[in-house]
């Protein structure tokens, strides 16, 4: 706890937890300039802390650790708003529509309203928008401070002989796993309906002289519908090509016509441009991405299984030449011979951080072995096919520094960013106006009574 246990706290939002809110006697207990932290945002947290770590102790000390990372995230974004560091919008609308997907899975506004006991779902869904943005905001403004910050081999073997002897963590057991992935084609029928709806709304914006900020508000599906599909300004090369393409063929004021990107179908209006910068609108609607042709991406798959088992092609050139797990927005694990990366950046993955049916999967498989093709979900709640090479396995134990260097590497280099993070903080609280609740004066959050 003393380390900043919760800095840069991992974004917390349970959909149970969220609706329980309400049932929490709240008040303010500390604001950040215009941001505030309510009573109910600790307790909430530490309810979701207590759930998944039973070993911490429901205490105030918990508490104290919660408040000074949520009011070293206030600091960070209100610093951000002032420095210009801004998230770029795809990336919001991409986490933003991954979130909705996972907590959606599926069901309609009126059936989630009734599951969650929510008056209004799309103030819900602003609320998740709003939660994202300050995670990304955050997670940039922490890169940006800390992206000088550099460890020598000698500063992570100082690092490694502090710990004491007894102290030594244990890592658990690790695997390391490949992947080929194939996106199965939405069936024609699906991709007709969503094209048909799309056509309709761009016929009621051209001819027929509706607004689009209006039609963006009713159709679009997207986390900018609330702003009538504003994307705000963008740089050249945040958005997917195909989106790209159509923008800068338009001039401002002009409505590009129903086109497709991975992500469905789209309507743009440019609004202006200047360079390689550009201000633009959508509406986006997106298809039922469970309506697919699974058939001919398995009938592949197991093809390629075949020839890979045949050793007429190595798995990891089979991954670089027909995975489509590539390019923005995915796991990219093609340009890497199918690899899964762990949360640390290396391919050796903590048994307990795979999901339920991976690990179940592997735990059946045999170190060299390659798994039938099996459909799964991908980063964005998509069906897709994949087929596994389970590649090796590392038992667990008591770290050793030459066995678990890039682990003891990364942990060093987290400590020293830290480091450098509250050297910064120091500075940056006296530029920031902050005011704390009485009642957690005893926290002492960065020398600030």
């Amino acid at each position: 706890m003393k380390n900043y246990l919760f800095f840069g706290l991992a974004f917390f939002f349970s959909v149970d937890v969220f609706s329980q809110k309400k049932e929490i006697l709240d008040k303010i207990i500390a604001k950040v300039d215009n941001q505030i932290i309510l009573l109910s945002d600790v307790e909430l947290t530490a309810m979701q802390l207590l759930q998944q770590n039973p070993r911490l102790q429901d205490n105030q000390e918990l508490r104290c650790e919660i408040l000074r990372s949520m009011i070293i995230g206030k600091i960070l974004v209100a610093k951000a708003e002032i420095d210009s560091v801004m998230v770029d919008n795809e990336l919001l609308d991409e986490d933003f529509n991954t979130r909705w997907q996972q907590i959606s899975m599926g069901k309609s506004d009126e059936e989630l309203k009734e599951l969650l006991g929510l008056q209004n779902i799309e103030a819900f869904k602003s609320d998740l928008r709003m939660q994202l943005k300050e995670k990304l905001t955050i997670e940039k403004m922490r890169n940006h401070i800390t992206k000088n910050v550099k460890i020598t081999p000698t500063e992570v073997r100082r690092y490694f002989n502090r710990i004491p002897k007894d102290s030594l963590p244990v890592y658990v057991t690790e695997l390391e796993i490949a992947q080929i992935v194939k996106n199965p084609p939405l069936l024609k029928a699906e991709k007709e309906r969503v094209r048909s709806r799309i056509e309709q709304v761009y016929k009621r914006i051209v001819e027929e002289k509706q607004s689009f900020e209006e039609m963006a508000k009713i159709y679009s599906e997207d986390g900018s519908r609330d702003a009538g599909g504003d994307l705000d300004w963008s740089k050249r090369g945040n958005m997917v090509p195909e989106f790209e393409a159509v923008v800068f063929k338009l001039k401002p004021g002009e409505i590009s016509k129903p086109f497709e990107s991975r992500f469905g179908y789209h309507i743009v209006k440019l609004v202006d441009r200047r360079g390689d910068e550009f201000h633009a609108k959508h509406i986006l609607m997106m298809p039922d991405w469970e309506q697919v042709d699974t058939q001919e991406a398995e009938r592949f798959l197991d093809s390629l299984r075949t020839r890979i088992l045949q050793d007429s092609i190595s798995f990891e050139k089979a991954a670089l030449q027909y995975s489509d797990d590539k390019g923005i927005g995915s796991m990219n694990t093609a340009s890497n011979g199918g690899r899964l990366m762990a949360s640390d950046g290396s391919y050796r993955i903590p048994f307990n951080q795979l999901d339920s049916f991976l690990s179940d999967l592997v735990d059946n498989m045999k170190v060299g072995e390659i798994s039938r093709p099996h459909t799964f979900r991908t980063y964005d709640g998509k069906k897709a096919l994949r087929i596994i090479l389970f590649r090796a396995k590392h038992p667990a134990h008591v770290a050793d520094f030459n066995l678990d260097y890039p682990k003891i590497q990364q942990e060093a280099l987290e400590v020293k960013k830290n480091q450098k993070l509250m050297e910064w903080l120091q500075k940056a609280k006296n530029e920031v106006y902050i005011e704390i609740d009485r009642e957690y004066a005893p926290c002492n959050i960065l020398g600030i009574n």
